[in-house]
């Protein structure tokens, strides 16, 4: 696979434009990468899912590792409770699989509550 250019993200991004500029190259390489017929989207969901699971469980306050957040998602008997990392993960992967032009689909998924969030 194509790696992401180095002036992309060598140095400090000083201004807006720096920032607004280097999102876009890489924006634009993930479209490169994301188009080749070897790359399973499917996998590369699954990663995202994990990384924002991750991510989401050290902002509450938690300090699983990703194996803890895969172990608890895929571990768990069924009909028993995940836990909330092993919830989180279920939600990031459910999340990933929506598709962009359907706000309607991310509204249901992150409950009334929050759909104004969303632009609902």
């Amino acid at each position: 696979l194509p790696q992401l250019p180095f002036w992309v993200t060598s140095g400090h991004t000083e201004t807006l434009e720096d920032v607004a500029f280097r999102s876009g190259a890489a924006l634009s390489h993930l479209h490169l990468v994301l188009s080749r017929e070897d790359v399973h989207q499917s996998l590369l969901r699954a990663r995202l899912a994990l990384k924002a699971a991750t991510v989401t469980s050290k902002l509450e306050g938690r300090l699983a590792r990703e194996a803890d957040i895969r172990g608890a998602y895929h571990l768990t008997p069924p009909g028993e409770a995940r836990g909330p990392d092993g919830d989180l993960l279920a939600f990031w992967r459910a999340s990933v699989r929506v598709r962009p032009n359907r706000i309607g689909e991310i509204a249901d998924l992150v409950g009334a509550e929050f759909a104004g969030d969303v632009g609902v």
